[in-house]
């Protein structure tokens, strides 16, 4: 053995010198193992539509049959292929799955004018107001999956289970958990968009002012910020293993997620429209990084004062800036209710849109120019693979609840539908607490670390630990969802 590299597993170097220099996996890897989300939700939605179809006025989606099958559908699925057990038959059983319960659902009655209004429209349009946002089921699935996968990641990798080339890459490449990061970013774009979107007050509807938005992000990014330092002295105290080149010596992510709302208001101020802003900052930041001396220095400059020993933290900031204003971009297109039901459908476009422009972008840089993707400093490859993908799982998550719900009778209006039938009982939980979710699950991966060690463990131990710890970090969102209370 190299006498460089750390022999015992139970140390803090070894743990440290394991997860780096890392080269990632293939994207064809990383989207077939994350295809199992999407099959996941598929199959979920189908056999709750056929089961509401068959009897309406019975259906529960709050039981505990309903529990067991959110848990097994989602959750051992996500287990199967993060851990590399039998990925592709877990594929087939769900693609299988989905497919007998698609077929359970009847057809929508018959209509002789395939050219007369949907039966629908009356409903949609008789419940819009202009300014009123109401819960979006694909957004709230899109965003809770998110989540769940970050959530279980960032323990799983502590475990021999878990397949190192899924783990964060040391500066170039792409892995799973290079996804999550920048998923979670942007996902939270999405929904931060509400804020600088016009509000319904008393009847009028209201643009808030630079100040407010001000205002608004200062007090949203207060209590992040102090989790951001209460992480730092914890780690610092009790010695917790880090590696330096994913964030810096000091800097840790929820430094980045607490500065983005404060951040959002002044680049709105110089160009109020999102995606031009985005644009510009990657493209300047990409320009500076590529054809000046600051790339060199960012790779391998020592760490001999604050900025340079956080300057992975500080200048990937931008790049997650402008990830976050993509977000936006888009969480201003799907947010807002449609005020008919064919703009509805129009969304699909809207959000497919999305999806091209940052895919041809991602090929622009990385296939023409050469530039090969960077978590580590959030460049502009990286940047556009997340919005990309994540922009691609949210047209998905959309096109499955259309073809579902476009089965169902015009009378099933969505107005009647029961608690349970638009989003799973759990995903839902984790969704309206998603950032309380996140500080538990970091709260257990460390407190499980200094209590077990983990690259001792044997397959049946790491399975049962991480099983354990799964239903650990969602059991508080779960007791506050059923106590209706919403933290953050």
């Amino acid at each position: 053995m190299d006498p460089l590299v750390p022999s015992d597993p139970t140390t803090k170097e070894y743990k440290e010198w394991r997860v780096s220099d890392l080269d990632g996996s293939s994207l064809t890897e990383i989207h077939m193992v994350l295809s199992t989300v999407v099959l996941s939700y598929w199959c979920w939605k189908c056999k709750t539509a056929a089961e509401f179809h068959r009897n309406p006025a019975k259906f529960s989606g709050r039981s505990w049959q309903h529990f067991v099958f959110e848990c097994t559908v989602f959750l051992v699925p996500m287990f199967m292929a993060l851990t590399e057990h039998y990925l592709y038959t877990t594929i087939a059983v769900l693609i299988g799955t989905g497919i007998y319960y698609r077929k359970q659902i009847p057809n929508a009655p018959y209509r002789a004018d395939k050219w007369a209004p949907d039966p629908r429209a009356d409903s949609f349009k008789q419940s819009f107001a202009p300014g009123k946002i109401t819960p979006k089921s694909y957004l709230s699935i899109y965003r809770a999956e998110m989540m769940l996968l970050t959530c279980f990641c960032i323990l799983a990798v502590d475990f021999n289970v878990f397949p190192l080339k899924f783990a964060k890459v040391e500066t170039f490449g792409t892995s799973i958990m290079d996804l999550g990061v920048g998923s979670f970013v942007f996902s939270a774009g999405v929904v931060g968009a509400k804020s600088v979107l016009p509000k319904r007050v008393d009847g009028k509807i209201v643009a808030l002012s630079l100040w407010q938005q001000l205002k608004a992000g200062l007090w949203t990014s207060l209590p992040v910020l102090v989790l951001g330092i209460a992480r730092f002295v914890l780690t610092e105290s009790v010695d917790y293993q880090k590696h330096a080149t994913e964030y810096g010596t000091h800097w840790n992510f929820f430094f980045t997620l607490g500065l983005l709302p404060i951040c959002v208001p002044l680049g709105l101020s110089l160009c109020g429209d999102l995606r031009v802003t985005s644009m510009a900052l990657l493209v300047v930041y990409q320009a500076l990084y590529s054809l000046t001396p600051l790339g060199n220095w960012l790779e391998h400059a020592d760490r001999t004062n604050i900025v340079a020993a956080n300057r992975e933290g500080i200048f990937s900031f931008v790049g997650y800036l402008a990830m976050f204003l993509l977000g936006m971009s888009l969480g201003q297109e799907v947010l807002p209710d449609a005020p008919t039901f064919k703009a509805r459908r129009m969304r699909l476009v809207s959000v497919l849109g999305v999806w091209t422009t940052a895919l041809i972008s991602f090929f622009l840089f990385s296939f023409v120019l050469g530039i090969e993707p960077s978590r580590r400093f959030a460049n502009a490859p990286y940047c556009f693979w997340v919005a990309g993908f994540n922009a691609a799982m949210l047209w998905v998550f959309m096109v499955i609840e259309e073809d579902v719900d476009s089965k169902l009778p015009p009378q099933l209006a969505r107005a009647g539908r029961p608690a349970g039938y638009e989003v799973p009982v759990i995903l839902e939980a984790i969704n309206v607490n998603s950032l309380t979710t996140f500080l538990v699950a970091n709260l257990l991966t460390g407190a499980i670390n200094m209590q077990v060690e983990t690259l001792l463990c044997t397959t049946v131990q790491s399975m049962f630990v991480l099983g354990g710890y799964t239903l650990m970090f969602m059991l508080p969102a779960l007791l506050l969802y059923r106590s209706n209370i919403r933290l953050r």
